[in-house]
């Protein structure tokens, strides 16, 4: 895959996911933009190590959920390089509790990063996308059978994938792609963190593979969507589950 040259902004790039995103843009040649949650002192050391990995030449602070911080974002990088051709928006938190405790506030918190940061950063790279771009939004196989544990976050991943089909349909005459790739059960530090092992072994009979994901394998379904090769895949869930939901 060849992303010579290509723009690429990476939200939430300073680990897991998004950092193994932009290190597999970097291997095929994209210029990466890494951002970082800006409230979160060691992030900004994260998003500088991967940037130095990378070689990016911007890495910015960047809170999704505020209107005024991608705004900034965007315009620097167009201020640099003119324009952005791939967006992806993977910054996201999880937020687990059984339905019945599920509180208010961790219903917003996790909607406002995971669905609306979405929204925002879409809508305010529109101005400097170019045609032919790129956008590729993770989702969750959670948002597809519904988390046990999980009804914040499903509900935002399930609404992304339908912002993924919206935003399609409207940029479309711009020969811009639109995508959503779905991981399910990834080796990751927000795996870990939000499912106990018990849940990994009740549902590894489910995986068609019997194995947990890599986050690689996630990032390299990303730069394909990325590249020209994926130039007639629009609007589409990509799901990167090792069968865990067909």
């Amino acid at each position: 895959m060849d992303l010579k040259n290509k723009v690429a902004l990476i939200t939430g790039s300073s680990r897991g996911f998004g950092a193994e995103i932009a290190r597999t843009f970097a291997k095929y040649g994209a210029k990466v933009v890494i951002t970082y949650y800006s409230e979160d002192k060691s992030e900004k050391l994260n998003a500088e190590k991967i940037g130095k990995e990378t070689s990016s030449e911007l890495i910015l602070p960047l809170d999704v959920t505020k209107r005024d911080s991608v705004k900034n974002v965007m315009s620097t990088i167009a201020k640099k390089y003119g324009k952005i051709n791939i967006l992806v928006n993977n910054a996201g938190i999880n937020k687990p509790n059984d339905f019945d405790k599920q509180t208010e506030e961790e219903w917003n918190e996790v909607l406002s990063v995971d669905l609306i940061g979405v929204f925002l950063c879409c809508q305010e790279a529109l101005p400097y996308l170019s045609d032919n771009g790129r956008v590729i939004n993770i989702g969750s196989v959670s948002g597809q059978y519904g988390g046990p544990r999980t009804p914040s976050y499903a509900a935002a991943k399930g609404g992304v994938m339908q912002l993924t089909h919206c935003l399609a349909r409207f940029v479309g005459h711009r020969n811009i792609t639109v995508n959503c790739v779905s991981p399910g059960m990834i080796e990751s530090p927000m795996l870990d963190n939000t499912m106990p092992k018990t849940l990994h072994n009740s549902l590894f009979p489910q995986v068609l593979l019997k194995r947990l994901g890599k986050a690689n394998e996630v990032a390299e379904t990303v730069a394909f969507l990325a590249s020209d090769g994926a130039g007639y895949i629009t609007a589409q869930t990509i799901a990167v589950n090792g069968g865990l939901w067909v």
